[in-house]
């Protein structure tokens, strides 16, 4: 009998861990720490070729499948998209720039997201300044060179 109830108690043992979920692997924080540090070196070089108005570094940003959503605009997606609403916008733009508040990184470090706020100053049709504030989010994706680009822009003034 011991050893019939030895065998249920094993078998029940052995179906619980059948049932389980697999195991998380979680990068080691330095992992996520040099990821955070990337991302952030990366914004703000982009943000500078922003101010610089450094159309080809702007774009260099993202990653070929990207997309850009802006208010009043239809999603922006492809190389060619993305090149002229940043002309348009570095044409249109007197100052833009952007801080960024958090940046989170999943646990597999192949995808983060950053998020801030950003001004942009323009001169409307009246030749009146005009300054929009908003907040952003950026989603950036681990490329297979180590690199990080951004696959999403998501803009949103206060306004």
């Amino acid at each position: 009998m011991k050893n019939l109830h030895f065998a249920i108690v094993f078998l029940a043992v052995l179906a619980a861990g059948c049932g389980s979920p697999p195991v998380k692997v979680v990068q080691p924080q330095e992992a996520h720490d040099d990821d955070t540090t990337a991302i952030q070196a990366a914004s703000k070089a982009w943000s500078a070729a922003d101010v610089a108005k450094d159309l080809p570094t702007c774009l260099s940003f993202y990653a070929d499948d990207a997309e850009r959503m802006v208010p009043g605009s239809y999603v922006i997606s492809g190389k060619e998209d993305l090149r002229r609403a940043w002309e348009k916008h570095l044409a249109a733009t007197k100052s833009s720039s952007w801080t960024t508040a958090k940046i989170e990184v999943a646990g597999s470090s192949d995808v983060a997201y950053e998020t801030g706020v950003y001004q942009s100053k323009i001169v409307n049709e009246k030749k009146q300044p005009v300054t929009t504030t908003g907040k952003y989010v950026f989603v950036w994706k681990k490329q297979d060179d180590g690199k990080w680009k951004v696959v999403e822009d998501i803009s949103n003034p206060d306004q």
